[in-house]
């Protein structure tokens, strides 16, 4: 059942080897080769947001790969495309740091 209030936040929208057609939601610069629930949370928490974890739910346009999602409770001032960004930017850098 949706939860209303929340973006669903799926590591789909993130991965680099997917199309936009096949469920990437931001530019290809910005996307990431391995994209998981823990990485969008450390993201999140990096910019304050409010969310939970559904561990257990698929992607629809992959049902048979278990990938999680994450919710987050819709901030006033980003729309969701915005907010995908502004993840992934986050995201780039904390796998960047991580490379050291």
């Amino acid at each position: 059942m949706r939860k209303s209030g929340n973006y669903y936040i799926y590591p789909a929208y993130f991965e680099a080897n997917r199309s936009r057609q096949s469920g990437r939601r931001v530019p290809k610069k910005l996307a990431l080769t391995v994209v998981t629930t823990s990485m969008i949370t450390k993201a999140a928490q990096r910019l304050g947001l409010e969310f939970t974890v559904e561990s257990a739910v698929r992607y629809p346009a992959s049902w048979w790969t278990p990938s999680g999602v994450v919710l987050i409770k819709k901030p006033d001032n980003r729309t969701k495309t915005q907010l995908l960004k502004e993840l992934a930017k986050i995201m780039k850098t904390l796998k960047a740091v991580g490379k050291k």
